[in-house]
């Protein structure tokens, strides 16, 4: 089904040789190149499955939609095509060196979204995943179908303690991959900053220490900022070791060194930095708080473009990283509307616009959003193809956030918005006022798209000629 797009896709990147690699997400297909400069980008744009394209650094992304896992399978079937190394990263650095001449790196903005989305890319099903049934366990219990104190209730509850709580493992091992470092090294690493003797330490808060080097003991589980640091150093550590000791002595030395190294230094050293950042991350959202309203506003409104050009990578830890800490959590409720308003537009389109291929882009494109939540094939295939859609999905995420901010909305477990997501949200103290302000954003949406719409086929009057007028 897919390979003619393959063959086409591959072709204007650049050929098999232009790839270093290639992996996909929910909807986009990634292609790792060595020069972007050759990329034949109207032919990508010709093809019928191609909804959108993106530039990231030196990372090409088409966006695909829910077939993507097909595209991808017929991508790496081409004879010189491959999938992006999951190896040691020594070797794929050696490799980026080999290539840098070629290579456009793009802008540290660039390099930090590329970098932020390969670490938590993987572990975003899997938070979505253990939210809906987070959700559909506490809905259970507010109905008197399962009882708190049982150990069924225990048992399934599991999972979102387990991700939340062993986080830092699951986080290191990708992150560690990620900065050039052993991933399993890194997982280690992790690992022994929840070990249950070491968290009756560090769990105190109190003042402990490490040979006589004294430091605050603080809990590392469900963190992200101190992990992403300890790993950075972590590939720096890694790599200097097997310049400076004998190949020979790389299998044991080098994991052994680096787990002695950093374990401590994850206690005296990343771990501080890490949580004096989140703590000043926490200091400006508890300031926005304050003013539930401007919050509400603003991710309801802005949030969706966040998401457009990737940059929701960085975001999305920081939110997730308050919800595990305090159980609640509000930007995400608002932020979501812009995703209800997009559902809105692609709705109004797929009944209103007069070009049938549009109307089936926006039909498809509103199937996936109302189920899952996916949001590329209506960002990539319709809005961006008409600027004025633009304006609906803003007022549309405006209205459903101010609903949030005016009732002090909030969720108390992560999922993607649309049906399946629905026990997370169903379960949250405040899940009326959410739901209202969905059909608040979907209904706005809708309506100024219509509008849009009407005013795109307005008859205009040229003597005794009625013609209908098409806005670009």
């Amino acid at each position: 089904m897919f390979e003619e797009f393959a063959t086409e896709a591959v072709a204007a990147v650049g050929g098999p040789q232009n790839i270093r690699g290639v992996t996909h997400c929910a909807t986009r297909l990634r292609f790792q190149l060595r020069d972007t400069s050759v990329v034949d980008k109207e032919r990508i744009q010709a093809l019928d499955q191609a909804v959108g394209l993106r530039e990231s650094g030196s990372q090409l992304q088409i966006v695909v939609g829910m077939q993507v896992p097909d595209a991808y399978a017929a991508v790496v079937a081409i004879d010189g095509v491959e999938e992006l190394a999951d190896d040691s990263a020594a070797g794929a650095d050696e490799r980026a060196k080999a290539d840098a001449p070629a290579v456009k790196k793009g802008s540290i903005f660039d390099r930090l979204l590329a970098t932020i989305s390969a670490i938590f890319t993987p572990y975003i099903p899997l938070l979505a995943t253990v939210g809906i049934l987070k959700g559909a366990i506490d809905l259970s219990v507010n109905f008197g179908w399962l009882s708190a104190d049982s150990s069924t209730y225990t048992i399934l509850q599991s999972p979102w303690n387990a991700l939340l709580y062993f986080f830092p493992i699951l986080l290191a091992f990708t992150a560690a991959k990620q900065f050039g470092g052993n991933p399993y090294v890194g997982a280690l690493i992790g690992a022994s900053l929840v070990e249950p003797n070491l968290v009756a330490i560090t769990g105190s808060g109190s003042d402990v220490s490490f040979f006589g080097i004294p430091f605050v003991a603080q809990s590392f589980s469900g963190t992200v900022i101190p992990i992403i640091f300890g790993m950075w150093a972590f590939g720096y550590l890694e790599r200097w070791l097997k310049r400076v000791m004998p190949k020979i002595t790389h299998l044991l030395l080098v994991p052994l060194v680096s787990v002695a190294v950093m374990v401590p230094a994850m206690l005296l050293v990343f771990g501080p930095i890490g949580f004096s950042i989140a703590k000043v991350i926490a200091l400006g959202y508890e300031w926005l708080v304050g003013y539930p309203i401007l919050l509400g506003a603003v991710f309801g409104a802005f949030f969706i473009y966040v998401i457009m050009i990737g940059a929701h990578w960085v975001v999305l830890p920081i939110q997730l990283g308050i919800l595990a800490s305090q159980g609640y959590e509000y930007s995400l409720a608002a932020g979501g509307m812009g995703n209800y308003a997009l559902l809105g537009v692609v709705l109004a389109v797929a009944l209103l616009d007069k070009d049938k291929p549009t109307r089936q882009v926006a039909g498809g494109a509103a199937f996936v959003n109302f189920l899952s939540g996916i949001t590329e094939p209506g960002l990539y295939g319709i809005v961006m193809k008409n600027k004025r859609y633009f304006g609906a999905l803003t007022l549309g995420g405006l209205a459903g956030g101010l609903v949030c901010g005016i009732t002090g909305t909030y969720i108390t477990a992560f999922a993607f918005t649309g049906l399946f997501g629905l026990p997370a949200f169903a379960s949250s103290p405040k899940a009326v006022p959410y739901f209202i302000a969905v059909v608040v954003s979907i209904a706005v949406g809708f309506a100024a798209t219509a509008l849009i719409e009407k005013s795109r086929r307005r008859p205009v009057v040229e003597g005794d000629v009625v013609k209908e007028a098409v806005s670009a």
